[in-house]
Formats: C-alpha cells, sequence, structure tokens
C-alpha cells in the first residue's frame, strides 16, 4: 500500500451492530487515499470477525487491544498513523462519500489552517435524517466549547480532520482520564492552539441515540471539574472576569443536571451556589432567561 494522505482511526467496542455501515461508508469515498485503523477497544461480541471480513483491502488495519476506553483507543490509533492528515469515524457514525475530499480540499485552501470541521447530519438509531446540526463559526469555537455552547463542532470526534503534524508538535491528545468530556477537551485544547476552518455543509451522519454516556451525571461531574483544574493548571483561560464566567457555566449546567437527572437536590444546590460565588451576573442573567441548565448534546 503506498504511504496514505489521510489516517482514518474508529475505535470499536462491542460495535458489531453498526460497523459495517461505518467501514462500508469510508470505502465508498471519492478520495481513496486513505487508510483505516480499526481498534477493537476488548470487544466481547463479534466486532473483530466483522472487521476481520474487510482486511482484504490493505488500507485498512485492525489493533486489538484490552478494554482501556474511547480515549485510549484514539490514542493507540494517532500512534501508528502514517498519513499526514488524522480524522476520526466512531463505530456507529458515518461519511457522506464526499466527505474526505470535501475536508482534504478545505484545509489545503490555506497554508496556516490546521483542522476543519462541517456540518452534520443528526440521525436515528437507523441512520435515517432528522435534521441538519450546524456548526459554529472558528472564532467563536473555543468560547463554545468552554461554555457548553449549543452550538459547536457538531459529532466532534466524527467529524474533525487535522494534520498530524499538530498532534504531536503540540501534545495534543485525548485524556484518558476523562470519560463523559474527552471530546469536549480535546475541543478545547485544539481550539485554543490551532487554527481551524468551518465547512458550511453537512458530509457526515451521527447517530443520536438513546443511553447516552451524558446521563451518568457522576461521569460529568468528575470529567467538568477535572477540565476547570486543567483550564487554571495550563493557563487557558488567564484568571479574570471571562474565567469566572466560564466556571460559572460550568458550575450552573451541574446543577441542572444532578437536579433533573439524577433527583439529587442538594448536589443541585452546591453547585448553583458555586456558579453565583463565581459570576453572579451569568448566573442571574441564565436565570432570567429561563434556559434549562442541563447537558446539551455532544
Amino acid at each position: 500500500m503506498n504511504t496514505p494522505e489521510i489516517s482514518i482511526v474508529m475505535p470499536a467496542y462491542n460495535a458489531a451492530k453498526y460497523i459495517t455501515e461505518s467501514i462500508t461508508s469510508i470505502l465508498n469515498q471519492s478520495f481513496t487515499r486513505w487508510e483505516l485503523i480499526v481498534v477493537n477497544d476488548g470487544a466481547t461480541d463479534n466486532t473483530t470477525e466483522i472487521v476481520s471480513s474487510f482486511l482484504s483491502d490493505s488500507r485498512i488495519l485492525l489493533i486489538n487491544q484490552s478494554n482501556k476506553g474511547v480515549s485510549a483507543a484514539r490514542n493507540a490509533g494517532i500512534s501508528i498513523a502514517k498519513g499526514a492528515f488524522i480524522t476520526f469515524l466512531d463505530a456507529d457514525d458515518a461519511y457522506l462519500p464526499e466527505n474526505l475530499e470535501v475536508k482534504y480540499e478545505a484545509i489545503h485552501a490555506d497554508e496556516g489552517i490546521e483542522y476543519v470541521y462541517s456540518d452534520i447530519m443528526l440521525c436515528d438509531a437507523d441512520l435515517k435524517n432528522k435534521f441538519v446540526e450546524k456548526g459554529a463559526t472558528t472564532d467563536m469555537i473555543r468560547e463554545a466549547s468552554l461554555t457548553w455552547a449549543p452550538i459547536s463542532i457538531p459529532g466532534f470526534a466524527s467529524n474533525i480532520m487535522i494534520k498530524s503534524s499538530v498532534v504531536t508538535d503540540k501534545n495534543i491528545y485525548f485524556d484518558t482520564n476523562l470519560s463523559n468530556c474527552a471530546d469536549r477537551y480535546f475541543k478545547i485544547l485544539l481550539a485554543s492552539q490551532c487554527k481551524g476552518a468551518y465547512i458550511p455543509r453537512a458530509i457526515a451522519k451521527y447517530r443520536d441515540t438513546p443511553g447516552s454516556m451524558s446521563k451518568k451525571v457522576y461521569l460529568l461531574e468528575h470529567d467538568e471539574l477535572y477540565i476547570l483544574d486543567r483550564i487554571k493548571e495550563k493557563n487557558i483561560i488567564p484568571p479574570g472576569k471571562i474565567r469566572r464566567r466560564v466556571f460559572a457555566k460550568v458550575y450552573l449546567i451541574l446543577s441542572g443536571s444532578w437536579y433533573k437527572d439524577a433527583k439529587k437536590t442538594g448536589r443541585a444546590i452546591r453547585f448553583a451556589l458555586l456558579a453565583f460565588l463565581y459570576s453572579p451576573e451569568i448566573f442571574f442573567k441564565l436565570l432570567q432567561k429561563g434556559r434549562k441548565l442541563v447537558i446539551p448534546k455532544k
């Protein structure tokens, strides 16, 4: 196989139900200079057998590892990627045929562009279109990612294409300490350090299925507090009004999630008070708007 231009990393854990569709969508790409690295993250179903049936195509590789989580699986794929560009596709999502070609052209449009992303088609469990989820413009991504804004980079991991050199030179990997919010933290690091480009066109399909990990509020709390610690540690946002507003918004998200999803009034009140202490302005502004303080879709 010739050296690929694009490496596609696909983490797979018990993905037998949908992974054939995902791999087929890559095989159908108009851009053909790719490699697909499927990382079997300790699956206990027949994911391995399904992926093995595609290995006659020399562009497809299968890595097997014990179950370490989706972030470790993505990092494992990144570590062996040969392409000048890296993209990701979850094993239950799919690309439209022009996806790689459009993103490849977009990332070459300006020498300074380091990552690109597009709109996505939000789909049901059968991958039938429900509606287009729009992305934010690149000048808004950092703030949108930090504050859980509803418009950011939709379907993040199945949407971005990034220069491989960015990952190694700027040490931007998926943090294995995170569960729910590994994508969001990766997005924060990317938007804080790199120049991106937005493609206002839906060229990927994202399955929106019930039972999302985001409903596990205790994991959400762990992840969000961890990210806030990293923001302080890495000085991603300098101390001051903007940092206080970001922290207040996250605390309000946690407050609403504990109240609505977990029915834990005590913890909800605790985070509401923290939000008020960090930024009374944000606290009252959101309450006056009558916004539901619960976690948005990823």
